[in-house]
């Protein structure tokens, strides 16, 4: 039986350089991968290296590489970089209302938290009181609906 490999997408606005976005790809399941950041003038970059807390300060340290210039890749990266916005506007915040896809219980988004060996909860306020911890896949949002109580 031959399994379909997704994409997998990852990225985001570079804190340290606002209107610089980079993108990391792979395909499931494969140890291969890249990096791309686009620049705030919509130029392509490959990633040479990315350095964490590097000892000249700050968060991260991005080498970028060559430029990219062929029109077919760039293309691509266009594509995955709307994809990568499409995938960010869809992330669940504060205040958002929310449902329970195991049971259709709703709620409002308290806050986020983690426990040792799970790297995110979100803290649910049900509407007519109670609450728990749930992870990001136990939730779907509920669009176009206002919350009836504020963030806390």
């Amino acid at each position: 039986m031959e399994s379909t490999k997704r994409l997998l997408l990852t990225g985001g606005e570079l804190f340290e350089n606002p209107g610089c976005w980079k993108i990391d790809g792979c395909v499931e399941g494969e140890s291969d991968h890249w990096s791309v950041v686009r620049k705030p003038d919509a130029s392509w970059w490959y990633v040479a290296a990315v350095d964490i807390f590097p000892r000249t300060g700050g968060i991260v340290r991005i080498d970028l590489g060559d430029q990219i210039t062929d029109a077919k890749v760039i293309d691509q990266c266009e594509e995955y970089f709307s994809q990568l916005q499409q995938k960010l506007e869809q992330v669940m915040k504060e205040g958002d209302r929310v449902r329970v896809i195991k049971n259709g219980t709703t709620g409002v988004i308290k806050d986020f938290g983690s426990l040792p060996g799970v790297p995110k909860t979100i803290n649910v306020a049900y509407d007519g009181g109670g609450g728990c911890n749930h992870m990001p896949e136990e939730l779907e949002k509920i669009e176009g609906s206002e919350s009836r109580f504020p963030a806390v």
